[in-house]
């Protein structure tokens, strides 16, 4: 009878926790998707709403401001349906307390307000944000019934021994219990103690491998899902890039034509102009899930294309560049000479724009590699973004998509090198390696 109530208990616990699981999961999808789409500058099409819908697990509502929708997720919506969701308040950060129904679902909702530069392309002036409540509910069962089952099979074993052990190991097994209800709420980092080598031990090392490898799962899935976000993003903003980088090229020529003159900065424009419109055919290629083919050059000649493109860039923000490069590295060729060339373009622009002492040291290494290290007296990335600083959107600047390091580190793993950071004696490096051949 005691083991019937003790098991009825712990369902009763399980059930209560698990909603209370259920609730604060939903309630922090709600407040990063309302701070990454309240200020995005991408606009909210339909096409973008569908996709970021599946990626979330949610169901997306735009709704105009005069009241009327304008991108949805849920299909066909129906008069009543449209109207509910206009009457809708905004929440601001936080869940609507009561779910709302819509057709024949209940969804737990929260509206936030659409601001940043993309509103004002898309006419998108509140997003509502739908959470299936049945799925809800299904936690909350699910929380009760397997405690529930488990303990009434184990408990009768367990009574039978538990008080010759317990002074022994109930304080070992509660500081394994809190190690795993910090793994259940996502922190896979945390140290694992395993202690003695018993029973508890093993139970402790097989806990230790298993928050291992849902870290490894958990960053394959933050992987996947940023490569397909990049690519949607890459390839609406490819598309916009280059019809726009065209007419200006166009005018420019002809400009150029009309005038006559020898301006060498008409031409440093022209070769800016279609150093973009490479780059935006290189996104086109990565939005189609594609890889653009490989053009060998001489290193020293891309970091010099760099080095004359970006020193009108430091002389207007007047930050004093030097540059420092090994002769020993003259011959030397690498696979594809537009990937160097972006990934310096972007580490030496963020070093100018950061700070006003900025040093580009090429050098030769050993094993026919080049290393170049980008060093700047600025502050360096916050701390808040240092353990994922070349991951898919993720940036410090207010204006940024943090699209620039990932593509860095594609661009370095497709050269046979990496890319790292570090922070030496109050100056913020990097340090860029690629593996070089001998021109024949």
């Amino acid at each position: 009878m005691v083991s019937l109530l003790t098991a009825g208990a712990i369902a009763m616990g399980s059930y209560w926790q698990g909603d209370r699981w259920a609730k604060t999961q939903i309630q922090t999808r709600y407040t990063s998707i309302a701070k990454t789409l309240s200020g995005a500058s991408y606009p909210l099409n339909q096409q973008v709403v569908e996709s970021l819908a599946r990626l979330t697990d949610t169901e997306l509502i735009g709704v105009r401001r005069r009241g009327s929708l304008s991108t949805n997720s849920l299909g066909v919506a129906t008069t009543d349906i449209a109207e509910k969701i206009a009457t809708l308040a905004v929440t601001s950060e936080a869940i609507a307390s009561e779910p709302i129904r819509l057709g024949t679902s209940e969804y737990r909702y929260g509206v936030f307000l659409r601001g940043g530069p993309g509103a004002s392309s898309d006419d998108v002036h509140r997003v509502v944000v739908l959470f299936d409540d049945s799925k809800l509910r299904s936690a909350r069962f699910r929380a009760a019934a397997l405690p529930l089952v488990t303990g009434l099979s184990t408990m009768f074993l367990l009574t039978t021994v538990v008080l010759f052990f317990a002074r022994r190991f109930i304080g070992r097994l509660h500081r394994l219990s809190l190690q795993v209800d910090r793994i259940a709420e996502g922190q896979f980092d945390g140290e694992v103690d395993v202690g003695e080598n018993d029973e508890i031990g093993l139970l402790g090392s097989g806990v230790r491998r298993m928050s291992g490898q849902l870290q490894q799962m958990w960053d394959s899935l933050q992987r996947t899902q940023g490569e397909k976000l990049l690519h949607q993003i890459a390839g609406g903003l490819a598309h916009q890039l280059r019809n726009s980088l065209t007419g200006a090229r166009m005018a420019v020529e002809l400009h150029h034509a009309k005038c006559k003159s020898d301006d060498d900065s008409i031409q440093m424009a022209l070769s800016q102009l279609e150093q973009t419109e490479d780059s935006v055919r290189r996104l086109l290629l990565v939005a189609a899930g594609k890889q653009d083919n490989n053009r060998p050059g001489e290193l020293l000649t891309a970091v010099n294309d760099v080095r004359e493109t970006l020193t009108p860039t430091a002389e207007h923000l007047n930050v004093n560049v030097q540059w420092q490069i090994d002769d020993q590295l003259t011959g030397r060729q690498i696979t594809d000479a537009p990937s160097l060339s972006a990934a310096l373009s972007n580490l030496v622009l963020n070093a100018i724009q950061a700070s006003q002492n900025v040093t580009i040291a090429v050098d030769a290494c050993e094993n026919e590699t080049a290393i170049i290290t980008v060093s700047d007296d600025g502050p360096g990335p916050p701390t808040d973004v240092q353990q994922s600083l070349f991951e898919p959107f993720v940036t410090s600047k207010p204006e940024g998509l943090g699209l620039g390091l990932p593509l860095v580190k594609r661009a370095a793993e497709r050269l046979g090198g990496n890319v790292t950071w570090s922070r030496e004696q109050d100056m913020t490096v990097f340090r860029l390696t690629v593996q070089t051949l001998l021109l024949q």
